[in-house]
């Protein structure tokens, strides 16, 4: 899922711009004034930023100055918004850095199709890129390794090796009886993973992706994967939001021990809790949701506060609770948790992000969060397993012949 910043002073401005981009699947995150923005964009690392010119304190102009003059954000997309005259501050914005201006009013579908139109390019050019390097590393491998049979064997026994922290086929069917399991690594290792534990009667499932894809990020994987058994096990944590807070705190230590730089590396989780004795699942999430498809809809207490309720035409009812803003491997971390009861045959749905950024379609246009709300709908009633069916097949489809964006990992449970 890309992530949007929104620089915007005027508040119903502000919000409208968040409605629609939201509405669209993206990953929003909003500022009233240049200076908060900068400091989100340091602290988010947006896939494209959203700005308007006339601001009080820091406008538009010194955004970007200040924006641009960020090695991480030298080729970040970043479109001007402003009511001012289009012809000169069209130029102005341009010879600034900025890659498209829109003038205001203007349409919901014209802003959609220039941010579409930016990240698209901008993943063609990352993939452009990695292409490079991966020429680059090929060639490297064909000069200090004997030959690709030896480097893919390497692999392959890197594989098993993060496979051992995955729980295996029984343990999934031990702890859960009715679900299904969609993993997808982009190539032979994956920087995604899934975590299940049964501690003190309750059922504790978790997936997580790790910042990337390949080597570094299934480095990555298994060192959080450890974490999360330490915090769960030697802690006893069965709180969600706790284990959470305990993992991000013991993951950060481990950076800041070994003097690593980890300034955008992370973990984005989407935890459960499962008590089947009470009928509750408790729910926390850190930049990553938890999907929920009862049989009926039904007042679920506190957590109403950070829901949203989807239906299609056929009168079905999807329970969406969104994650924090924060990752693992955040200084400043803040996150909640929510709890509700079900009832027997209720579904849950935990992924990462793969499935939702994936290019594919008609228009090579991302899969995106929308389409798989309706997705879910359109499966209410079905046997998980044939969900899990569809959701890989849909997945196919979806792809065609586009390349494989991202890691995908998609768990389905009949509670």
């Amino acid at each position: 899922m890309s992530k949007v910043l929104l620089i915007e002073d005027d508040n119903q401005m502000r919000e409208s711009i968040y409605e629609i981009l939201e509405h669209r699947g993206y990953d929003v995150t909003s500022s009233e004034n240049g200076r908060a923005g900068i400091e989100e964009a340091k602290k988010v690392v947006p896939d494209l930023i959203i700005c308007d010119i006339m601001m009080p304190g820091i406008d538009g102009w010194q955004t970007i100055d200040i924006i641009r003059g960020i090695e991480k954000f030298e080729n970040t997309p970043f479109i001007f918004l402003s009511a001012a005259p289009l012809v000169p501050n069209f130029r102005i914005g341009m010879n600034r850095g900025a890659d498209d201006f829109i003038a205001k009013p203007f349409q919901s579908c014209e802003l959609l199709d220039v941010i579409d139109r930016l990240l698209s390019k901008r993943i063609k050019l990352t993939q452009a890129n990695n292409e490079r390097m991966n020429d680059a590393l090929n060639l490297f491998k064909k000069e200090t390794v004997n030959n690709e049979k030896d480097y893919q064997e390497s692999l392959n026994r890197a594989k098993i090796v993060q496979n051992g922290i995955l729980p295996t086929v029984e343990k999934m069917k031990d702890m859960f009886q009715e679900h299904f399991l969609y993993y997808n690594p982009l190539q032979t290792i994956s920087g995604d993973f899934y975590w299940t534990k049964e501690i003190n009667g309750l059922k504790l499932i978790a997936v997580a992706d790790c910042t990337g894809h390949g080597v570094p990020a299934a480095l990555l994987s298994m060192a959080c994967a450890t974490v999360m058994n330490v915090a769960c096990e030697m802690f006893e944590i069965t709180s969600p939001a706790k284990a959470l807070r305990k993992i991000n705190e013991l993951v950060v230590e481990f950076m800041r021990e070994n003097y690593l730089e980890h300034d955008g590396d992370g973990m984005d989780v989407s935890f459960c809790s499962i008590n089947q004795k009470d009928k509750t699942v408790t729910y926390s999430g850190a930049k990553r949701p938890l999907y929920f498809l009862p049989k009926h809809i039904k007042s679920l207490g506190d957590a109403e506060q950070n829901m949203r309720i989807h239906e299609n035409g056929g009168g079905n009812k999807l329970v969406e609770f969104r994650g924090s803003s924060f990752s693992i491997g955040s200084n400043q971390f803040e996150i909640e948790e929510y709890s509700f009861s079900y009832e027997p045959g209720d579904n849950l749905y935990l992924l990462s992000d793969g499935y939702v950024s994936q290019f594919g379609g008609e228009h090579s246009k991302k899969f995106n969060s929308k389409n798989l709300k309706q997705l879910l709908l359109s499966i209410k009633g079905l046997d998980i397993e044939e969900q899990g069916v569809i959701v890989r097949n849909s997945f196919d489809l979806w792809k065609g012949e586009e390349e494989q964006t991202d890691d995908v990992t998609f768990i389905g449970i009949t509670l």
